[in-house]
């Protein structure tokens, strides 16, 4: 590759942790094709996890969990300066806004130039408390560039100031292993689906997923729809919340919570056995936002059509009428609407599906995806370093001062 750049990446969380950005980060730095070194947290398995990898990974015990707390910054501060001294990398992409702080002050004592990589929700969660805001609004604006997963993202990014041409933007991927299969048997048996249309969400249960809103909006679609059952995928804080949401409504047993399901190839098979796929997503006062919806790909990679709430990065992953459905993530009667139309007419379906299908497995493939990544890199470095600009005109203004 031309103008090959050494990069190091500092991020809290990679594989084997799971998660979109996990993922995210392991394939950047798997197909890009810069010299790629990536500063993460250890996880149980991760030295097995390393070896087989084409790209150096540096792993610390500067989280836990991937929880911070005082320590770590200061952990985390040591690693980064050691790698820094045995890489000497070209620019430093911190993968969490706050930890940019390492790179801000990286770059007023040495030069080096930093980037910060964002997903949205860490553009809103900051702005109710006036310090932090401050703070993250200087370690964006005095950022060599920053990298956004998509435009609702880049938008929040512009909203602190930050020059746009310094501003790019890679969305995340899809892996190859979400693909059109048969139905498993076995797994329609175990949930007791047979002859049901199958209504599927697969994610963490946290409010801002809308899982709560499709549960509302089930009374309306069985009236429509008797045969339909809502499978939702995943676990977390909202859990007993919701399957009390689901005696309240009355359709407890048209709901199936599965829970967390381990390894992509299972979740893939659960993609296989629905009609379509559903989640709502919204904003929340609390600056908790989807900053874009990776979920929305693997089931349309699977041939699955697919339902987003009308919020935060959703449209850029759903084209409206053209690859699904975007719907008011608050409205449960257009919630069950959306539900009842894609039910009642195949031949959307099988359209929505096939122009979804077609988008997941060119646009989003992680290859491409890197090149964008690769390009943006290039473009950063070829820029005047910030912290290298802002040495010079500040010995310049102390010798015009001196005279």
């Amino acid at each position: 590759m031309r103008n090959r750049r050494k990069v190091v990446l500092i991020t809290g969380v990679f594989p084997p942790g799971i998660g979109g950005m996990q993922n995210y980060y392991y394939n950047l730095s798997k197909f890009s094709k810069h010299d790629v070194t990536v500063v993460a947290p250890e996880y149980p398995g991760s030295a097995a996890f390393d070896e087989g990898q084409s790209f150096r990974i540096v792993r610390g015990s500067f989280l836990r969990d991937e929880r911070t707390d005082v320590t770590s910054w200061l952990r985390l501060f040591k690693q980064v300066r050691r790698t820094m001294r045995g890489e000497d990398p070209d620019v430093t992409i911190y993968g969490y806004v706050l930890i940019g702080f390492i790179g801000l002050l990286l770059q007023v004592t040495t030069g080096r130039r930093y980037v910060i990589s964002t997903h949205g929700m860490d553009m809103l969660m900051f702005r109710r408390f006036i310090g932090l805001n401050a703070i993250v609004k200087l370690i964006l604006r005095k950022a060599d560039g920053v990298l956004t997963n998509s435009h609702f993202t880049k938008k929040l990014v512009e909203e602190y100031g930050v020059d746009p041409r310094r501003i790019g933007i890679v969305n995340p991927g899809v892996e190859r292993i979400y693909e059109k299969r048969p139905a498993d048997m076995e797994l329609i048996r175990e949930h007791g689906l047979e002859g049901k249309y199958v209504i599927l969400s697969v994610g963490r249960l946290v409010t801002r997923k809308g899982h709560d809103r499709v549960i509302a909006s089930m009374p309306a679609v069985l009236q429509k729809i008797p045969n339909a059952v809502y499978v939702i995928v995943g676990d977390g804080p909202d859990r007993e919340r919701l399957e009390q949401l689901t005696k309240a409504a009355g359709v407890a047993d048209a709901v199936v919570f599965v829970g967390s399901v381990q390894g992509s190839e299972r979740v893939n098979d659960y993609y296989n056995v629905s009609q379509q796929f559903i989640m709502v997503s919204r904003e929340l006062e609390k600056g908790d936002a989807e900053g874009f919806g990776i979920v929305y790909l693997e089931a349309a990679s699977a041939g699955v059509p697919v339902i987003a709430g009308r919020s935060g990065g959703a449209s850029e992953a759903v084209l409206d009428g053209v690859t699904g459905l975007l719907v008011d993530p608050q409205s449960v009667d257009e919630i069950a609407a959306g539900i009842v139309r894609l039910a009642n007419d195949a031949a959307l379906r099988e359209r929505l599906a096939r122009a979804g299908y077609k988008r997941a497995k060119t646009e989003f493939q992680h290859d491409v995806l890197a090149e964008g990544f690769d390009r943006y890199i290039g473009r950063i470095c070829a820029l005047p370093a910030l912290g290298a600009v802002r040495r010079r005109l500040s010995r310049e203004s102390a010798r015009e001062n001196a005279r």
